[in-house]
């Protein structure tokens, strides 16, 4: 008796784990979470499965169970974090839901923070409802409800649709949950066999998934970011309770705005809300420009202290960009290239206005000013601008590579081509790279010369420092990247965040763009080099990919800065979809194969039962199947097979061959009537029952 209690336990700890799982992944995949440690929520889903599931194997282990419930109740109430994630939550999810329908989001913070705690709470309780369903014989409906609520939350709206491997450990588990609890109600050891065998192409289905799906790393927050916003709300529980409104708007501080710490990208996370909106004369392609960083000391990039001239317009190839900022914004983002009337320090203006407007003129440069800028003579740089510094050691080994890379190359231009074409093809696009390792000292060059795979902000950074190493004055710039359509305002979103490099052309007296990074979208769009605000005192000349293709200007966002692990997405990627596609049907076909299994599986039982060399036994099994049909067919079962049953249980009469013809004869007549239900009810019999 007792191995068949644990054996109950442990499928249940097994089932309760995969519904947490699955659920908690829904959650943060579909929501783009962030999490300090997935790995540690995960062991807190499996640790609550296991001692819950030991719990309710013993007679008051559900006390134990409630026990353990409130003293972890009470320590996620003394967590200082624990209402700042749950805002962080809440303001995430409504973001989500308002973009889709036009709410405003309730703001009582930003969505920076971590959300492990919410996320380890609901594991905690999904593992409990499973756990004490599948120990005590209940039915599925609690467990099965309770899951459905986050899953239901994911599905409201496209943006939110989750990976797929957690949506099929989700669905799997509920399955088999649903398929097996009739029969274990009747018999636990009949039920964990079911479970145990509709468990294997579950399994392999799951397996096929993570293999062509693997699980990503969750990038860290920073400590420094979380103890800002940690005190900002100390400073502020008054008035937490009055800011409960859908029109508040909150200012919490920016992470790192002045600093870009290569030492923390890690996986990139694509956040859904909305940032500005952008309205665009001429569509196209548009470049936000937000901040541009000068100092970089091998790990760090800073933000320039230099001021920047005012900027100027040729007067040709004019397009308006008008943007709408969505909340309070540190920066004013502006495409190439504003009115000569603004001057910036550093290339950035403060915007402290929530839901400002602002239109910005647009004009290109003449067709050509390749060749101008190629053909032209330039004075030497000024060798002690901030444009050039170097740690000595990255110099030394990138003017190492640059030997092999520049080539014949000799004007500004065709040098930047080459250095832009060796880092676009010195490693591929991918939102999850390595992080860099231990004992590195330079970013860049560790990318370049040991990196696999990066995003635009490594390759940003490589580009400026070989920029920089070949006497190119160059910097870093974050911002966005967004497709227009002529007229038509765009939302834009982190999803949009980008880097690239800037570099100074001295023939023409301009800062081009130069686009480093090799994703499907900018490999598609190699535009002409854009003009950017100068660092000098030479006017800055606006240039674009395209004469009729204006840069979209967008406001910067905190919660998740651009310059930090935003990646340029203008459109949603696309690359992996047909991989998706494939897993997707994969999955669909071995969900079709556990629910086709595990109906015969359930069957070849019954018959099982039923052909048992003993009458009675037969009998009784006969009639368990009996009263299931007559249930189904919604008429009370057969009273003379009722007495025949009592009797071959509770006497020592021997069921005869006639008797026992009796129950076959009702079967059969049973199983015909339900053969002619509606389709949708013969599928639930067969598949759900497993009776015809």
């Amino acid at each position: 008796m007792k191995r068949k209690i644990w054996v109950t336990a442990g499928i249940a700890a097994a089932l309760a784990f995969l519904i947490a799982f699955g659920a908690v992944g829904c959650v943060v995949s579909g929501f783009d979470l962030p999490l300090d440690s997935y790995a540690k929520v995960v062991l807190i889903c499996g640790a609550a499965s296991v001692f819950c599931a030991a719990a309710f194997s013993l007679k008051w282990g559900g006390a134990a169970v409630l026990c353990a419930l409130a003293l972890g109740a009470g320590y996620v109430w003394k967590q200082d974090e624990a209402a700042e994630q749950l805002f962080g939550l809440l303001y995430r999810m409504t973001s989500v839901y308002g973009n889709a329908y036009g709410w405003d989001p309730v703001q009582l913070a930003d969505g920076a923070a971590a959300v492990d705690i919410p996320m380890a709470v609901l594991g905690v309780l999904l593992s409990a409802a499973v756990t004490w369903s599948v120990c005590r014989k209940l039915g599925a409906v609690l467990p099965v409800a309770a899951s459905l609520i986050p899953l239901s939350a994911c599905m409201v709206v496209t943006d939110t649709v989750p990976d797929v491997q957690y949506l099929f450990c989700l669905l799997f588990g509920l399955i088999i949950l649903i398929l097996t609890s009739r029969v274990r109600r009747q018999s636990a050891p009949q039920g964990n066999r079911l479970t145990a065998m509709a468990a294997i192409p579950a399994a392999l289905a799951l397996a096929a998934l993570f293999l062509a799906f693997p699980q990503e790393s969750y990038v860290n927050r920073s400590e420094a970011t979380r103890d800002a916003i940690l005190s900002w709300f100390q400073s502020i529980p008054e008035k937490v309770a009055e800011n409960v409104r859908q029109e508040v708007t909150v200012s919490v501080p920016a992470q790192e705005p002045d600093h870009v710490r290569l030492a923390s990208l890690g996986r990139r996370t694509e956040s859904p809300i909305t940032v500005m909106e952008v309205t665009a004369e001429i569509g196209g392609t548009l470049y936000l420009r937000g901040q541009d960083y000068d100092g970089y000391d091998g790990m760090t990039w800073t933000v320039s202290q230099h001021r920047t001239e005012d900027f100027s317009l040729t007067g040709e190839d004019y397009g308006e960009v008008s943007i709408r900022t969505v909340g309070e914004r540190a920066l004013l983002y502006l495409p190439y290239y504003p009115a000569r009337s603004m001057a910036l320090i550093g290339g950035n203006m403060s915007n402290t206005w929530a839901y400002t407007e602002y239109v910005i003129p647009r004009a290109g440069l003449p067709d050509d000013w390749r060749a101008r800028a190629i053909s032209g003579s330039a004075t030497p740089p000024d060798l002690n601008s901030p444009y050039l510094a170097l740690p000595d050691a990255t110099r030394a080994r990138a003017e190492v590579l640059l030997a092999d890379i520049l080539g014949g190359a000799s004007s500004t231009v065709e040098k930047a081509e080459k250095i832009g074409d060796y880092v676009r093809a010195s490693a591929r696009y991918d939102l999850n790279p390595s992080r860099i390792g231990e004992g590195e000292t330079d970013f860049a060059l560790w990318f370049l010369e040991d990196a696999e795979a990066g995003y635009c902000v490594h390759f940003a950074t490589a580009a400026a420092v070989l920029l920089r190493a070949a006497g190119i004055e160059a910097r870093y710039v974050s911002g966005y990247l967004v497709k227009t359509a002529p007229g038509t305002p765009a939302d834009v979103t982190e999803k949009n965040a980008h880097a690239w490099a800037e570099y100074y052309e001295p023939t023409l007296g301009v800062w081009l763009v130069l686009e480093a990074t090799p994703s499907d979208m900018a490999a598609a769009q190699q535009p002409t080099p854009e003009t950017v605000p100068g660092a000098t005192q030479e006017a800055a000349q606006p240039t674009s990919p395209e004469p009729t293709t204006p840069p979209p200007a967008t406001s910067p966002s905190h919660p998740q800065p651009p310059t930090e692990s935003a990646p340029p997405q203008p459109d949603a990627p696309k690359q992996h979809n047909v991989g998706k596609i494939l897993a997707v049907l994969l999955a669909l076909g071995m969900l079709v194969l556990v629910v086709t299994v595990q109906r015969s599986i359930r069957i070849r039982l019954r018959r099982g039962r039923q052909q048992t060399a003993r009458p009675n036994a037969r009998g009784l099994a006969m009639w368990q199947e009996t009263e299931l049909l007559s249930r189904l067919l919604h008429q009370p079962s057969p009273e003379a097979l009722e007495t025949l049953a009592q009797k071959a249980k509770f006497s020592q009469h021997t069921l005869t061959a006639e008797e026992l013809e009796r129950f076959t004869a009702y079967l059969t007549d049973a199983r015909h009537q339900l053969e002619q239900k509606p389709l949708y009810l013969r599928l639930v019999y067969m598949y759900l029952y497993a009776v015809i």
